[in-house]
């Protein structure tokens, strides 16, 4: 699309995803779009945005028209190219349409459906107070990479069967790979040494999850990943190739160590915000899971994902041509008026929160949100049940990392009286 054409489509001025006020605070940026402009065009990254909640939920389903082979890596270093796998992001969940999701798909729900992840309920509840007896006594914590990331980790590792002795590397294997994943055709900055280094440590992550899958080849396990290898559809032959599953297996452990994790904090800082919330939570424990899908609803695990336009297509009273960008702003869809009344209003009560589009809508709806779900609920608990009085250290700078796929919140200091601990 020439700059011309560009300046003939709906906009937002002062829309920034990316900035600082975006990230700590959506509200007032997603409410104005709504209320100018619901689907507009945002020059700056050459993408369409699309924030009504019936308009996110049409062009989820429509996976002819909306596809999902929008997503790609922002390319390694041309020394670094022969070792990432071929068609690397074409074989990631959020980057496939039907038939080939469908066959992906049919490989891992089994492992993620609610009664498969209830069998996680007590071992999670056992890694939580692990992690909290490691600093409980200490009175503060970074409730974020002392507790809600390693918590989450513990959880996801156990459930795939793959190795605990490498938990640091799939932190930063995880934050390497939200870091190059990138709309295509849309141009995000990373200076050279910085995308060397990123790239380096996932060809590090490909070869140690090959690795993996040899063995498993060799010496079959109990295991999730065992499972999906062994998958085989109507036909007899494999659901998926072992290329493919590899990547679903490093997507499954990114997405499962860094978007529960962030919907903790978000709770947090959430009933800390709300402290008539808070109150009736603590005087009601059993509106625990409310609170979880408020704060999915509020805040949610991604603030979107990607499709590319495949025709022409009529929306929110504009025209969005074929081979465009366009972000599903499922955030948004959570603070639509029109479906979620009074919607910046955080209530623990809310009566239809559970129609949110934190999960995202349709064919590619995330399948590990029962363990979501299961995980944030666990972990609220059990760090509210041992440490009922700890708050917000106050004053301080919230930095999220600057992407649009995750949220992603790099610290949260918190603090308690550890006279105070019940015994």
């Amino acid at each position: 699309m020439n700059t011309a054409t560009a300046h003939a489509f709906p906009t937002v001025e002062g829309f920034d995803p990316l900035s600082e006020e975006f990230l700590n605070n959506p509200v007032p940026m997603i409410q104005k779009a709504q209320e100018q402009a619901p689907v507009f065009y945002h020059e700056p990254l050459k993408m369409w945005v699309i924030t009504h909640y019936s308009d996110i939920c049409n062009a989820a389903r429509d996976y002819e028209t909306f596809s999902s082979k929008a997503l790609g890596l922002i390319p390694p270093p041309d020394d670094l190219a022969h070792r990432v796998p071929p068609d690397a992001e074409k074989e990631l969940f959020v980057a496939i349409d039907p038939p080939e999701h469908t066959g992906s798909r049919m490989s891992v729900a089994p492992f993620f459906t609610a009664r498969a992840v209830a069998k996680m309920e007590q071992p999670s509840r056992e890694i939580a107070n692990r992690l909290i007896d490691q600093f409980i006594a200490k009175g503060s914590c970074d409730f974020m990479y002392d507790y809600a990331y390693p918590f989450s980790l513990e959880v996801i590792m156990q459930l795939l069967g793959i190795p605990t002795e490498r938990a640091a590397d799939y932190r930063q294997w995880t934050a390497d790979l939200f870091s190059v994943f990138s709309p295509k055709s849309m141009t995000k900055p990373m200076a050279e040494d910085e995308l060397r280094e990123r790239w380096t440590r996932l060809i590090e992550c490909f070869e140690f999850f090959d690795a993996l899958a040899k063995d498993r080849e060799a010496n079959p396990r109990d295991d999730v990943l065992t499972k999906m290898m062994q998958a085989k559809g109507p036909d007899g032959q494999p659901l998926v190739n072992r290329s493919r599953i590899l990547r679903h297996i490093n997507e499954l452990v990114a997405a499962g160590n860094d978007t529960t994790p962030n919907l903790m904090g978000a709770m947090f800082q959430l009933l800390e915000e709300n402290p008539d919330q808070w109150d009736d939570l603590r005087q009601h424990p059993e509106l625990m899971s409310g609170a979880v899908e408020e704060t999915l609803r509020r805040r949610g695990t991604s603030p979107g994902l990607f499709r590319i336009t495949t025709r022409d297509v009529e929306m929110g009273g504009t025209t969005i041509p074929e081979g465009e960008i366009v972000w599903l702003l499922f955030t948004a869809g959570g603070l639509d008026a029109q479906k979620f009344p009074n919607p910046e209003k955080f209530d623990i009560r809310r009566a239809n929160a559970v129609e949110h589009l934190a999960f995202g809508h349709g064919r590619h709806m995330c399948l590990g949100n029962p363990l979501a779900r299961l995980e944030i609920k666990v972990g609220m608990e059990e760090f509210f049940r041992r440490i009922p009085d700890a708050h917000i250290v106050k004053n301080q700078k919230l930095t999220y990392l600057p992407v649009l796929t995750v949220l992603a919140l790099e610290k949260l200091m918190v603090e308690w009286d550890p006279k105070k601990v019940p015994a």
